[in-house]
């Protein structure tokens, strides 16, 4: 799997070119971006998105807290939040909880460590004064 720098070494510009290129960002002469572009094809190079969540200090990841997903009432919600993310480009990842507050705490720890961008709770398990101790982040996700 090639990354940024294979690109940057067969292209001859540097990493940050390739970056700017990779981004679309200004100050890249037409032959450097042509050139960049040129190896990426050539290496069938995609970017590693764990890395470029990494840089840039989020990711689009929202954890989905469910307490079961075999209720239709359950399925209908999922949908929709499903479609949501992907009109908006966040990750949707299924947490399951059965109820069970130990792991409902668990997945709270986890946004704290940033693990999602946001989670959303459709159980009940936990009394809402546990998830008071999460202090509400401003977000820029579109759901």
């Amino acid at each position: 799997m090639p990354t940024i720098r294979d690109i940057a070494r067969q292209s001859g510009y540097s990493v940050s070119t390739v970056s700017r290129v990779l981004n679309h960002q200004k100050y890249v002469s037409k032959p450097a971006q042509q050139a960049v572009e040129k190896v990426i094809k050539a290496l069938d190079y995609v970017p590693n998105s764990l890395a470029r969540d990494l840089s840039f200090g989020q990711n689009k990841n929202i954890g989905v807290v469910l307490p079961h997903n075999d209720h239709p009432y359950f399925n209908q919600l999922l949908n929709g939040i499903m479609d949501a993310a992907f009109t908006s480009g966040y990750h949707i990842v299924l947490l399951p909880s059965e109820y069970n507050q130990t792991v409902e705490l668990d997945y709270l720890e986890q946004l704290k460590r940033k693990n999602f961008s946001a989670l959303i709770f459709t159980s009940h398990g936990l009394p809402l004064i546990s998830l008071g101790a999460i202090r509400p982040v401003r977000s820029n996700c579109l759901l």
